[in-house]
């Protein structure tokens, strides 16, 4: 007869290799498992410490307490609105959910860095919410905010991806996990046509942050959501982010669906992240992506369908805008650097006049004039197709009277640009309209800056745009050749877009 502990021993083995070619041989040892002295109830994931260092095991329902009196925590979070709450493990809402990974966070230490992921599971279905208070327990309370490391909210959402391994906005299985704010988002202390998150803080369904001096979201993953904004994704005004990030590293966004109506879809400041296999459509406001140092981002494999919204892909060196009241104010470097990857994207129909665009660059952020930044962007592999422009890189927010300094270096490959309604690509050291001559708001030229323009087959630079005249001291740089100053372009406004 095994002792009480082997039979332990052999159901944990079951219970972990279940999959394994010999888990049949484990049959025989079903009564050990099955004994009442033994080990029993469903299968649940714990973070098993040994010391500082973590491991995420599964073990019985019967074992938790166990192991909570050795310090382990439970590692998997379910959420379901038919939950009976009460056990620590089932939740009604995300946001209690995360709350409690929150709670166990800050009591065990763990604000900059965690021995284990926490994973929030939510199942497929409509969760609805609202900013406010609401009387409905099923309610989210929203934004949902993750302000601790590793923490990952996982809906059921698995994202199909096309033979060029980019979003189709479908999903295996057809399951979905739709977070629906109910009233819609909104723009609150600024116009919410055409300003968005420029002029007031834009509602948001979920914030990462890290707390200048407190616990840091560090390392969040969101995968698997519906995004929508409360209103139909052809609905305007638009109003709305899909998700915000401050001052966070090691962010992914991965296999989301956001359907429109957002000013922004995913607004990332300060932060460096993965942004990846995505699928966006609707009408926009600013940008669908939104990337901003200093940082570090890799945006692959989204396929981006705008009708409205300005640029598809935005990377800047760093950007000041309104935060929600829950956030702290980011404090702006003296310097700023900022490195982007944008790899097998797909970005279609920014038709919005005069300057809707594929892919844009910014040598110095909005907010952030006297920031002197440096903005590296690869673009590699992206099918840019019925855009007003291709690519688009300016100085983007220069403000007369501050630093007017940002150095921008950008290098392309194999992308497939077509359908442009005015270019493929427009280059300016002043922001694009007043390059273009048109708007009525004159920005200045950047002073003592250098763009560096590596571009492969994909782009001839003697069918570009572009505006550098003398007197400001910048240096443009195409395949390793100093430009003479000058500008080349033939803007016609009464061109309509495909």
């Amino acid at each position: 007869m095994h002792r009480l502990s082997d039979r332990r021993a052999i159901c944990r083995i079951g219970a972990r290799h279940l999959q394994v070619p010999f888990a049949t041989a484990l049959i025989a040892f079903a009564l050990a498992c099955g004994d009442p002295s033994g080990p029993s109830g469903p299968l649940i994931s714990v973070c098993h410490l040994q010391g500082s260092v973590g491991a995420v095991t599964d073990i019985f329902l019967s074992q938790l307490a166990e192991h909570k009196s050795h310090g382990d925590y439970l590692a998997r979070l379910e959420v379901s609105p038919s939950s009976t709450p009460g056990d620590s493990i089932h939740f009604i809402r995300i946001t209690d959910a995360l709350a409690a990974a929150r709670a166990g966070r800050i009591a065990r230490g763990e604000t900059d860095k965690s021995a284990c992921r926490i994973t929030i599971t939510a199942p497929a279905g409509t969760l609805r919410g609202s900013t406010s208070p609401s009387s409905d327990p099923t309610f989210e309370r929203f934004p949902l905010t993750i302000d601790v490391p590793d923490i990952t909210l996982k809906g059921a959402l698995k994202m199909q991806v096309d033979a060029a391994g980019r979003a189709t906005g479908a999903s295996e299985g057809g399951e979905v996990t739709t977070l629906s704010p109910t009233p819609a988002l909104i723009v609150t202390g600024g116009g919410v046509t055409g300003g968005g998150s420029q002029t007031g803080v834009s509602e948001a369904l979920v914030v990462v942050n890290a707390n200048p001096a407190g616990p840091k979201g560090n390392g969040a993953v969101i995968e698997g959501f519906v995004f929508q904004s409360g209103r139909g994704p052809d609905v305007t005004p638009v109003g709305g982010q899909g998700i915000l990030s401050l001052r966070v590293s090691g962010l992914v966004i991965r296999g989301n669906r956001f359907e429109g109506g957002f000013t922004e879809s995913m607004d990332l400041r300060a932060s460096s992240a993965l942004v990846e296999r995505n699928h966006l459509s609707g009408l926009g406001g600013t940008c669908d992506v939104c990337l901003a140092g200093p940082g570090d981002f890799i945006a692959r494999g989204n396929r981006i369908l705008g009708r409205g919204g300005i640029p598809g892909i935005t990377v800047s060196p760093t950007v000041r805008l309104p935060v929600p009241e829950t956030v702290e104010q980011y404090t702006l470097p003296a310097t700023a650097r900022t490195t982007a990857a944008l790899v097998n994207n797909e970005v279609v129909g920014h038709v919005s006049k005069p300057v809707g665009v594929g892919l844009r660059v910014d040598g110095i952020g909005i907010g952030a004039p006297n920031v002197v930044g440096t903005t590296e962007v690869t673009m590699t592999g992206n099918n840019l197709v019925g855009n007003t422009w291709g690519i688009i890189v300016h100085a983007a927010f220069p403000v007369a009277g501050t630093a007017l300094r940002g150095d921008v270096s950008v290098t392309t490959s194999g992308n497939t640009i077509s359908g442009s309604c005015q270019n493929d690509l427009l280059v300016t050291l002043t922001r694009h309209v007043t390059a273009l001559g048109i708007g009525q708001l004159t920005r200045p030229y950047s002073v003592n800056s250098t763009y560096r323009l590596s571009l492969g087959s994909d782009l001839s630079w003697d069918k570009a745009w572009f505006a550098n005249p003398a007197g400001f001291g910048n240096t443009l740089i195409v395949n390793g050749q100093t430009m003479p100053n000058g500008s080349r372009h033939a803007y016609d406004a009464t061109r309509v877009c495909p």
